[in-house]
This record gives structure tokens, C-alpha cells and sequence, in this order.
């Protein structure tokens, strides 16, 4: 068997417009002043960098292979498996826009870095979870390709 894998990061340039712009608004006036004297005037952009590195190393990963969906975020969280045997169904959906990260919405827990289209698991028991996908198109062939994994 096949297995579909996805990395997706923060690519999206106005994220990266806001985040240097915060930086430059916390910073400059600390250079041009005399309150960059103060140590304790520092923790605005000390926290701003922090952002910035968490934002930069963020991914949200996905692999779907004989043995269930497999799913993580970085740094927030280590791999989780969800096994075909408690999927009562998995399908590409159109969610709309909800944001990025990490969400609990409505319809159970989205994890999403960009765009509006997701892989909409249903386990056993109604709890849903939709993870983000650049690849729909792909993803979606991947599982007709696959639908016999999924035992209802």
C-alpha cells in the first residue's frame, strides 16, 4: 500500500508582513529612545521574536497508511494515530475559513495552517476531527483508492 504524507507550514505572506511589522513597532522605539535603557522595555520584542520562532517551526504534518491516520503538530504536539478500525468515515470537505492552528469549533477540533479544505474524519462515536490540506484533489483520490480500509 501507498501512503499519503503532507508537511504544511506557515507560507502565507501577510502573516509574515505583521509578525516583522510587530517586531519593528516593539523595537524601533526602544533603539531611538532612551527606554531601551531599561531592561524590563525589552519584553515586547523578546516576545515578538518568540512568536516569530513559533510561527517558523510550526507544521502541521499528515500520513495515511494501512494502519489508520496519523497526524501531528509541531512543536504543540507528537504523532497521533487514528486506526481504520474506529473511522466510521473520511472525507475531503469545504469548511470555510476557521482560522489557523489549533481550534475547537462546532463540529470538533480542527487543526489547519492555510486555506479551507480538509480531510473531515467521523470516528465511531461521532467525534469529528478535520485536518487542513494543500493537496485535496490528491487526498481525495488517495482514499477512493483506499476506501476498503475503512470498516463501518
Amino acid at each position: 500500500m501507498n501512503a499519503f504524507t503532507e508537511s504544511q507550514r506557515f507560507h502565507q505572506w501577510w502573516i509574515w508582513t505583521l509578525l516583522v511589522a510587530a517586531l519593528l513597532i516593539t523595537t524601533v522605539p526602544l533603539l531611538l529612545t532612551d527606554a531601551g535603557k531599561e531592561p524590563f522595555a525589552w519584553g515586547g520584542p523578546i516576545v515578538t521574536l518568540l512568536v516569530i520562532l513559533l510561527i517558523y517551526v510550526w507544521r502541521l504534518d499528515t500520513k495515511i497508511d494501512e494502519q489508520g491516520i496519523h497526524y501531528q503538530v509541531f512543536p504543540v504536539f507528537t504523532w497521533r494515530t487514528i486506526p481504520w478500525t474506529s473511522i466510521q468515515s473520511a472525507t475531503v470537505t469545504h469548511y470555510g475559513w476557521v482560522g489557523y492552528g489549533i481550534r475547537l469549533g462546532f463540529d470538533g477540533w480542527v487543526y489547519n495552517i492555510a486555506g479551507s479544505k480538509g480531510l473531515r474524519i467521523t470516528k465511531k462515536g461521532n467525534t469529528i476531527i478535520t485536518i487542513g490540506t494543500q493537496r485535496p484533489d490528491e487526498l481525495q483520490a488517495f482514499l477512493i483508492s483506499q476506501q476498503s480500509l475503512i470498516t463501518t
